[in-house]
C-alpha cells in the first residue's frame, strides 16, 4: 500500500505511526497533489531493519528539506518491487528511487560483488569514508551502464552469520556435513571448501526449508536471521562482524538527469546524505540488539574469540579475493586498488 512518510521522530519511534497508515494514505494523496514533485521510493527489506529505517528517514528528510515541495511515496518490504526485480524496476523507472544490495547487479557486473569478500574492511564507518572517494565513483560509474545512478550510501548490516539446527559452529571446520543455504557465489564456494553442502534458496523460503529439515541452516546477516524469524527454527547462531554489505540509494538515471531541476536534485542528495551517519550507527546497534533478541529467545549465540576469528579470516578472505578477481578481472583489480588508496589516505 502506498503511503507518504511525513516528518516524524527518530527511527526507533516510528513504530508508533503504524496505527495511522489509513489516515496516512489520505494525507499522501492530498500532499502529493500539492507538491511540485512526487517521488516513488522502494525497498524490499522488512521492518525493523537498518535498510527500512533509512528508507523512512530519507522520505522524511526529502519532504522536510523541500518544505513539502517534494512528496515521497514509500513502498517498503517488497510491496512494489521484490528483491528479484527491484533493480530492473529502478532501471525502467517503475520506482524512481530504490535501496538494494549493490551485489544484486553482480550477475551483470561481477566487480560489484566486492562487498561480499569477508573482512575486507573493519567497520562501516571506514567503508563509508571509502565510498565517498574513488571507490564510490567507480561503483557509480559501473551502475550508470544499467541506467542507474547512486545518490548516497546505506548498509544492510554485517554478513555473514551462521544459523543451524545441529551443532555450534565455532570455526569454519565445524560446517562440515551441514546443508546450508548459501548467499551468493563466494559464500557457496566457501561452504563447499569446508565440507558443507551449499544450497541456493531464496531468503523467503529458508524458514520453511529449515522447519521441514531440507536445510540444516543458513548463511546471512543477523538482520535476516532475526527479522525473518529464522532463529525460531534454528538453535545455534554464530554471529560474526564479517563484512558490512553495501545498499546504495539508487535512482533511475534518465529521471534524475532529465526530469528533475538542479534544486530538486540538490535537495534529494542533501536528504540522503543526512541519513548516512545514522545508517552506520543503526547497523552497529542493530547487530547488538539482534544478538540479544536471539539469546532472549533461547538460541545459543557464539561470538568468535580472537583465535577463532583469525581462523575465519584465514579460511575466507584470500580465497574469496581470488575467486572475486577471477570473475571481475581488471574492474575488480581497480575496486581493490580503491580500497588500498582509501586505507593509505586514512593513515
Amino acid at each position: 500500500m502506498k503511503h507518504l512518510i511525513a516528518s516524524s521522530p527518530r527511527p526507533l519511534k516510528r513504530l508508533a505511526l503504524a496505527g495511522f497508515i489509513c489516515l496516512g494514505s489520505l494525507a499522501t494523496a492530498q500532499m502529493a497533489m500539492a507538491a511540485d514533485l512526487t517521488v516513488r521510493l522502494a525497498w524490499y527489506m522488512p521492518p525493523n531493519t537498518a535498510v527500512s529505517a533509512q528508507g523512512e528517514e530519507i522520505a522524511q528528510q526529502i519532504e522536510k528539506l523541500s518544505d513539502g515541495d517534494i512528496a515521497v511515496q514509500t513502498f517498503p518490504s517488497g510491496s512494489l518491487l521484490k528483491e528479484s526485480n527491484i533493480g530492473q524496476g529502478i532501471a525502467n523507472n517503475t520506482t524512481n528511487m530504490g535501496i538494494l544490495g549493490m551485489h544484486w547487479w553482480s550477475n551483470q557486473a561481477p566487480s560489484l560483488a566486492w562487498d561480499t569478500i569477508p573482512f575486507l574492511v573493519d567497520d562501516a564507518s571506514d567503508l563509508l569514508t571509502a565510498l565517498h572517494g574513488p571507490l564510490g565513483k567507480d561503483v557509480d560509474k559501473t551502475l550508470n551502464k544499467f541506467g542507474v545512478k547512486v545518490v548516497g550510501w546505506g548498509f544492510y548490516g554485517y554478513a555473514e552469520s551462521y544459523l543451524n539446527t545441529k551443532k555450534p559452529i565455532k570455526t569454519p571446520s565445524d560446517l562440515k556435513g551441514l546443508k546450508m543455504r548459501s548467499e551468493g557465489k563466494l559464500s557457496a564456494e566457501f561452504l563447499k571448501s569446508q565440507g558443507a553442502t551449499p544450497v541456493a534458496v531464496d531468503s523467503s523460503e529458508v524458514y520453511t526449508a529449515m522447519q521441514r529439515g531440507t536445510l540444516d541452516g543458513g548463511v546471512s546477516g543477523m538482520s535476516s536471521i532475526v527479522s525473518r524469524k529464522w532463529y525460531e527454527v534454528g538453535d545455534y547462531i554464530t554471529a560474526i562482524h564479517y563484512v558490512p554489505l553495501v545498499y546504495p540509494i539508487q535512482v533511475n538515471r534518465n529521471w534524475w538527469e532529465n526530469e528533475l531541476t538542479d534544486a530538486q536534485r540538490a535537495t534529494i542528495e542533501k536528504a540522503v546524505a543526512s541519513t548516512e551517519s545514522d545508517a552506520v550507527k543503526e547497523i552497529e546497534d542493530e547487530f547488538k540488539r539482534q544478538i540479544a533478541m536471539a539469546e532472549k529467545h533461547g538460541n545459543k549465540v557464539y561470538r568468535p574469540s580472537d583465535d577463532d576469528l583469525q581462523k575465519w579470516r584465514e579460511a575466507t578472505t584470500e580465497q574469496a579475493k581470488k575467486s572475486y578477481l577471477e570473475d571481475a578481472g581488471d574492474a575488480g583489480q581497480k575496486i581493490l586498488a580503491d580500497f588500498q588508496q582509501s586505507a593509505s589516505t586514512d593513515k
